[in-house]
């Protein structure tokens, strides 16, 4: 998906234009022969013509999707086969060598679509029927350049596509693991900033607390001790004292009370730069948690989701729902991909399990063919949810 949409419209417009320029020469050809554009061979040459470039259309855009993450997958290989077999018999009606340079785009998206060995295959038997055709219409040297040459440019293009393949994969990691780290790094502040503010006001009710009390005690017996102005500067004194304890415990207390983890703002930053699929988020305005195991188990959750829908669902979209329910957080998480009839738990989905487990969570997954894969996750937090 990343690849379609940084680079679909571009093999389109290229491979189109090879189509009408690698064409012109036998439009040409034909033209200047009496009689020639009038023939059945001919009109059987225009429609492979014309097969060839709609089907070129429909299916440039699906096979920039080096993954094979189109839904579309099988019906691309089919007029990717298509295109091929028009080639072959546009040259055969009408023998010229520019028309094999049609092979070109064929093989370049056979190798975004296909595994290594299988585009090698397809190249190397596409060409030998283009080799078959040269050797009955032409004479033998140009039939071994006209064949070699239409090789050469199709296993350049089989390496290029081979490039942008591992690079493109290479990006599409890089991204999901920049996102992966911008989650740690959110998480890791706001456990930072928790243990912070928890050490602070331990210092307050230490230190001040008990040397206000201490303060309070004193003024107290020089209280009884003091007569006339002396006696009313140390109760003004006592008075304010006991204020200023007051004040510490109540810091103490609105500090404890705002001990908790911004969930939202991890998962914000986990799923933001995903190239694909689309994440449609839903969550709570107000999604916090005492506990950091439990938001770091959700958090990696989320991630174990959007990693599913990135290397197996070949789905388009997927949506993601963080919600509080009684005691507990859930999450459930479904997506439009092809889905199976049963699902064989990985080991991501099994530590996602167990993990959750161990925290008194559990984790159920549903799926159909062609309805996706649906996953709910239940942590409970015993009252540690606001």
């Amino acid at each position: 998906m990343y690849l379609a949409r940084m680079r679909g419209k571009t093999l389109r417009i290229v491979g189109l234009s090879t189509w009408l320029v690698a064409s012109l020469p036998t439009l040409l050809i034909c033209w200047r022969i009496p009689g020639c554009t009038t023939g059945v061979g001919f009109t059987l040459w225009l429609s492979a013509f014309f097969i060839y470039g709609f089907s070129f259309w429909f299916t440039s855009e699906a096979a920039a999707d080096f993954a094979g993450r189109s839904r579309s997958g099988a019906r691309s290989l089919v007029l990717i086969g298509v295109q091929s077999a028009a080639t072959l018999t546009m040259v055969y009606l009408i023998p010229c060598f520019s028309i094999s340079i049609l092979l070109v785009p064929v093989a370049w998206q056979a190798a975004l679509q296909l595994p290594l060995r299988v585009s090698v295959l397809w190249i190397v038997l596409q060409s030998a029927l283009l080799a078959a055709i040269f050797y009955t219409g032409l004479t033998s040297g140009l039939s071994l350049f006209a064949t070699n040459t239409a090789l050469g440019f199709q296993l350049f293009a089989l390496l290029t596509a081979v490039v942008v393949r591992r690079e493109s994969r290479a990006r599409l990691e890089l991204a999901r693991a920049n996102a992966e780290l911008r989650a740690t790094r959110e998480l890791l502040a706001e456990t930072s900033r928790l243990n912070e503010r928890t050490r602070i006001s331990g210092e307050l009710h230490d230190v001040l607390g008990h040397n206000l009390t201490a303060l309070s005690i004193h003024l107290e017996v020089a209280k009884h001790l003091a007569e006339g102005k002396a006696l009313e500067h140390v109760q003004k004194s006592q008075s304010l004292a006991k204020g200023l304890l007051s004040d510490v415990r109540d810091v103490v207390s609105a500090e404890s009370d705002d001990n908790q983890i911004d969930l939202r703002r991890a998962v914000e930053a986990l799923v933001e730069g995903i190239p694909g699929p689309r994440i449609h988020l839903a969550l709570e305005d107000d999604l916090r948690i005492e506990d950091s195991a439990r938001a770091h188990a959700l958090l990696r959750c989320v991630q174990e989701v959007v990693t599913n829908a990135l290397k197996h669902s070949e789905a388009q979209n997927l949506w993601i729902e963080i919600y509080k329910a009684d005691d507990a957080v859930e999450v459930r998480a479904r997506d439009d991909g092809r889905g199976a009839e049963s699902v064989q738990a990985g080991r991501g989905l099994s530590g996602m399990r167990k993990r959750l487990e161990q925290l008194g969570g559990k984790l159920d997954i549903e799926s159909q063919p062609k309805n996706g894969l649906t996953i709910q996750a239940r942590v409970p937090t015993g009252g540690a949810v606001s």
